[in-house]
């Protein structure tokens, strides 16, 4: 990963982080069993790639603070930290018993194991509506702004979105199709994984001034970072180790899931991933506010990590 890159996210999960936990101080205060289980799902570790994202489509990589300022532009924070809640709860529901059940999250017990069943249903729940609080919360002169971040949001984690890609990819489980099942792959993960990474970048956009000119390309680069990811994602499935994924590999070959090595076979699903890592370059490539180091750097990135 190139030394530019590694910084940028490294500076933007730092700021992420220190709004997180300065701002949760007060959000999951008093402590209950509840807002412990909360707090150990969104302090388990992982990437913050989505915040990062975010942040990333607000401010061009020159403009990246190098320390956090929680007063001036929280809007972006906020709209991060909504994100992660969003993805923390769907994360803390996929490993549930009636889903994937799973016994493992990012190296740690998942929230089911450390704490009961009803706590992480309950802790998903949570999460999930404190979200939409904190795009309540957005501080904006224009006063769309935080209708549009609410529908973004929804458009991108509710029943058009996340939610519905993950029924699909459980009703396939059960019963498998046969036919046009490429198109049934593609329409699972563009809903599943695809919509909240492109609400993610959305968001950070949307609380730009210059947010009308940048929308198109910023929505069609995510939708191909969302499709980069999958594919990577279902590739480490069957090459990855639980070390590095801090999760149990190999589970979706075992489910039966539709995967890109499971239709196509390793070698088509990684030159499908090269492709898709082109593709993501290509689009922004015209327009200058995106044609940056972080947005040209990503698609690799994606595509040639291990967990």
């Amino acid at each position: 990963m190139p030394t530019h890159l590694s910084n940028i996210l490294k500076t933007s999960k730092q700021l992420f982080d220190s709004f997180f936990e300065s701002y949760t101080k007060e959000l999951f205060f008093p402590n209950t069993r509840i807002t412990e289980a909360c707090l150990y799902s969104l302090r388990a570790g992982g990437k913050r790639i989505r915040p990062i994202f975010v942040i990333n489509s607000f401010f061009s990589p020159t403009e990246l603070p190098l320390e956090t300022n929680l007063k001036k532009h929280k809007s972006v924070y906020l709209a991060s930290l909504a994100v992660e809640c969003i993805h923390t709860y769907s994360l803390i529901h996929d490993d549930l018993p009636a889903m994937d059940n799973d016994d493992t999250r990012r190296g740690l017990p998942t929230c089911h194991i450390q704490f009961d069943e009803a706590t992480a249903i309950l802790a998903g729940d949570t999460l999930n509506s404190l979200s939409f609080y904190l795009l309540s919360l957005l501080e904006t002169a224009d006063p769309t702004a935080i209708r549009d971040s609410i529908q973004i949001l929804h458009q991108g984690a509710g029943i058009r979105g996340m939610i519905l890609g993950q029924m699909e990819d459980i009703e396939e489980e059960k019963n498998p199709s046969t036919k046009d099942q490429e198109s049934k792959l593609t329409s699972i993960h563009e809903k599943k994984t695809g919509a909240l990474i492109e609400a993610s970048f959305l968001l950070g956009n949307r609380l730009r001034p210059d947010w009308e000119e940048r929308k198109v390309v910023i929505s069609s680069y995510a939708q191909e970072i969302g499709l980069l990811f999958q594919i990577t994602d279902d590739i480490l499935d069957v090459e990855g180790n639980l070390e590095d994924l801090g999760k149990t590999p190999g589970k979706d070959a075992k489910a039966g899931k539709l995967t890109y090595p499971g239709l196509y076979g390793m070698e088509t699903a990684k030159k499908l991933r090269d492709e898709s890592v082109a593709k993501a370059i290509s689009l922004i490539s015209d327009l200058p506010s995106l044609n940056n180091e972080f947005f040209l750097g990503l698609p690799k990135y994606i595509a040639e990590r291990k967990n």
